[in-house]
């Protein structure tokens, strides 16, 4: 079946259908408030397109009775709604007032952009379209408030860390990503540029990550920086104690840059914030590849990370992520591969999560990554 790679990076189509308007006698009576909704992704490395086509969407507010919002009848190419492109799928529409608690994705089987393409396919770099093998629904968890008279605007935003899953077989690629709900008014937007001088550095992985009590890094959300080098990394939970660490490594085939960080960035308020990363001096890139057993099952998704000890402003340290990819599963193991990697001391680690379920992390040795050479490491291996 043929395939159309896409030639610009925008929406395919959006074709909403759903009541407009709010109040607060709608709903048989009941108490109505007015939701939007956008849906956005984050970054994740190894495609050119990830199409899906979305065909309605629901939400509940007490986690069983799931009320209509909305039929979306779309399709759209996810590597064009990262980087602070995320669309409005549901227009301001007269929904039960309350709290909801989840909100439902229900996949279509049509492409609404293409006849003659599938209702979902994604395009490995430099490759030809394949056949994404979807669930029928998706669960996106909230909070999210719609006020008695009032409007709210939510926004989905899926996770990178376990978008498409490839495996061995007839049907190799597999969506499945996670994701939350946030109030957009209570979320934080840090936008930058990625620069070598005074030449911008487009396609460069961009993550905002937060240290827990003990340090560990956890990736919040990630994007590629643009033609220009600039990126947005949108949909950032604000809270008193919460600091996020903007981090950089990028890498090519015939140069790579060590990695770089931003000062602790203050998540106070729903504000914008920039963070400006700035390289200098590219090396000859090596490569590292990384062996996890057992392979994940038909509902596990497995990614690999990278971490290193990095500047955080004037004086401060940190161990921060410096690349994550999800890995490729096969008949006895799973296998994450690092290309374009800086010369330097890596510390590996292997995450895997059940149906969406919380992450277990399995850590390795930090390792050494030469120029011209692919390092590997012990395997990691889960019980």
């Amino acid at each position: 079946m043929p395939f159309r790679r896409m030639l610009a990076p925008f929406l395919l189509l959006a074709a909403t259908l759903a009541c407009g308007g709010g109040g607060s006698t709608s709903w048989g009576g009941a108490p109505s408030g007015t939701l939007t909704v956008r849906f956005g992704t984050d970054s994740f490395p190894g495609y050119d397109q990830a199409v899906v086509s979305l065909e309605k969407l629901e939400g509940t507010t007490d986690g069983s009775n799931w009320i209509p919002l909305g039929n979306l009848q779309a399709t759209y190419d996810l590597m064009t709604l990262q980087n602070g492109n995320s669309v409005k799928i549901l227009p301001a529409t007269s929904v039960p007032a309350g709290t909801y608690s989840q909100f439902r994705i229900t996949w279509a089987t049509k492409n609404y952009q293409s006849l003659i393409n599938l209702p979902a396919y994604v395009v490995p770099s430099g490759g030809s379209g394949q056949p994404l093998t979807m669930p029928i629904t998706t669960v996106i968890s909230g909070p999210m408030t719609v006020p008695v008279g009032g409007s709210a605007i939510a926004q989905i935003m899926l996770s990178g860390q376990q978008a498409v899953q490839a495996r061995a077989g007839t049907s190799p690629f597999t969506f499945q990503a996670t994701g939350q709900v946030y109030d957009t008014t209570k979320v934080l937007t840090v936008t930058g540029h990625v620069s070598d001088g005074a030449t911008s550095l487009p396609g460069v992985e961009v993550y905002a990550e937060t240290l827990d009590g003990t340090g560990l890094a956890t990736i919040q959300r990630r994007a590629f920086s643009d033609a220009s080098g600039n990126y947005t990394l949108e949909g950032l939970p604000t809270g008193s104690s919460t600091a996020y660490y903007v981090v950089g490594q990028p890498a090519g085939l015939s140069s790579a840059y060590g990695a770089v960080a931003s000062a602790p960035l203050s998540a106070t308020s729903a504000t914008i914030l920039t963070a400006n990363l700035a390289f200098s001096g590219p090396t000859a890139p090596g490569a590292l590849t990384l062996t996890i057993t057992p392979p994940s099952t038909s509902t596990q998704g497995t990614w690999g990370e990278l971490r290193r000890t990095i500047a955080t402003g004037a004086s401060g340290f940190a161990i921060l992520i410096v690349c994550s990819q999800t890995a490729t599963t096969g008949a006895s193991q799973d296998q994450v591969y690092f290309t374009g990697l800086a010369p330097f001391s890596y510390g590996v680690a292997a995450q895997r999560s059940a149906s969406g379920g919380v992450p277990v992390m399995k850590s390795g040795s930090f390792v050494t990554v030469s120029a011209g050479s692919t390092t590997t490491p012990p395997t990691l291996s889960y019980p």
